[in-house]
């Protein structure tokens, strides 16, 4: 039996790369400040609106109401539009790395107030990014993302089975489940986000758990790579490709092969959660995604340090994996990944390749408008799980392609 084993998770202030001479604020002092809190009422509730495979919600920022997606991996950043409305006065800039590993600057602000219903955060250190210039950011991103630097000093219940984001001040407010899973959260500082211990084979590790990741499971690489894991993976679930991870704050990654599978053993500390669903990703951390919120009701206790999942008495339905994924890049729509062995690989779809029109739905837009209109629906409204006939872009002229339904 191998010992376990440990792969260290870095959590690391980001780079501070300036600061605004005129206020003479020290931006490591910004960043580490605690967050002072008022509440209408012991504990609120807000609607979720799920959209895109994002987490939507309200809030209010200086006094202007927007909508934000809802990511526990990520900071806050308000989208430069937002920011320019509400006159917010650049403090200096911070250089950190997206999801694919790639160095991004953002400038730096103080928002006065974010309030979520009757909670109101008072004096909140934001990021400031233009989203238009990032696909598909400047068509689904409005007030831009609300983030982990307010989690703490809440505790933060994220039901999707009744489409709500709940509030607390400590978790007496809700009812204990008798069969649910409580293990430690980690708190390593700005931007607060939330990690847990797990382990899968013989590795013991910390995740990320992440609500801006769509998989029940994202596995860093080295982790999916150990032996004991490659043991773990439920025979007959294994999808082998290539492609792209997706497209973050700095772009698209680079074309990776890729890797899902179902890992029949996945602990959330020491309590069971497999099988999961999993795919693998090049850059750590480890995240816990959204997806597990189709099967489990997820608590993060701030004040206790705590992470409390309880399974949903009705869990979503499963989803459908498509063989292939599609993507609007530059104003133009690309294959992002395909899997072999899929009904697209046989085709003879490629990562890459642009694609010109799925069925009688013309693909190459003129104006932002219709651009957006594009991304919108290959994101809500399009499923490549069923049976579609794509025009492709090929090297002797565009070639139409007809990938059968997943089953």
């Amino acid at each position: 039996m191998l010992r376990p084993v440990v792969l260290a998770l870095a959590v690391l202030l980001p780079a501070l790369t300036g600061i605004a001479e005129a206020q003479n604020r020290d931006l490591r002092t910004v960043f580490t400040a605690p967050i002072a809190i008022e509440r209408s009422e012991p504990v609120t509730e807000i609607p979720i609106d799920f959209r895109f495979g994002k987490l939507f919600i309200a809030a209010r920022v200086n006094g202007e109401d927007s909508e934000f997606i809802f990511d526990t991996g990520s900071p806050t950043i308000l989208s430069r539009a937002l920011a320019d409305t509400l006159d917010l006065v650049t403090i200096g800039q911070n250089t950190g790395v997206d999801a694919n590993g790639t160095a991004v600057t953002m400038d730096v602000a103080i928002a006065a107030s974010i309030e979520l219903g009757g909670v109101r955060f008072i004096d909140v250190p934001v990021l400031v990014f233009d989203y238009s210039g990032v696909d598909p950011g400047g068509c689904i991103f409005t007030g831009g993302v609300i983030g982990s630097e307010i989690l703490p000093g809440s505790a933060w219940r994220i039901d999707m089975q009744r489409m709500t984001l709940g509030i607390a001040e400590s978790t007496d407010v809700w009812p204990a489940a008798e069969d649910g899973i409580r293990t430690p959260l980690h708190d390593f500082g700005y931007p607060h986000a939330p990690v847990i211990d797990y382990s899968v084979g013989d590795i013991s590790d910390r995740a990320l758990f992440d609500t801006g990741s769509p998989d029940q499971v994202a596995l860093f690489a080295r982790v999916a790579e150990h032996e004991s894991v490659l043991d773990g993976f439920v025979d007959g679930s294994v999808m082998r490709g290539r492609g792209y991870e997706g497209v973050s704050a700095g772009g698209s990654g680079d074309l990776e092969p890729l890797i899902r599978a179902t890992l029949s053993d996945f602990r959330a500390g020491s309590h069971q959660l497999g099988p999961v669903r999993a795919s693998v990703r090049g850059v750590p951390p480890t995240l816990l995604g959204a997806g597990i919120l189709d099967r489990q009701i997820v608590t993060l206790d701030y004040p206790a340090g705590q992470v409390l999942l309880a399974a949903r008495s009705e869990p979503a339905e499963a989803r459908r994996e498509a063989g292939y994924g599609v993507q609007a890049i530059g104003g133009e729509v690309r294959i992002m990944r395909v899997f072999d062995g899929s009904h697209a690989a046989s085709a003879g779809l490629e990562p890459g390749a642009r694609v010109l029109a799925i069925g009688d739905r013309s693909l190459t837009s003129e104006t932002p408008e219709t651009q957006c209109d594009t991304v919108r629906w290959l994101l809500d409204g399009f499923d490549p799980a069923d049976a579609q006939s794509l025009l492709v872009d090929g090297e002797e002229g565009p070639v139409v392609i007809n990938v059968p339904a997943t089953e």
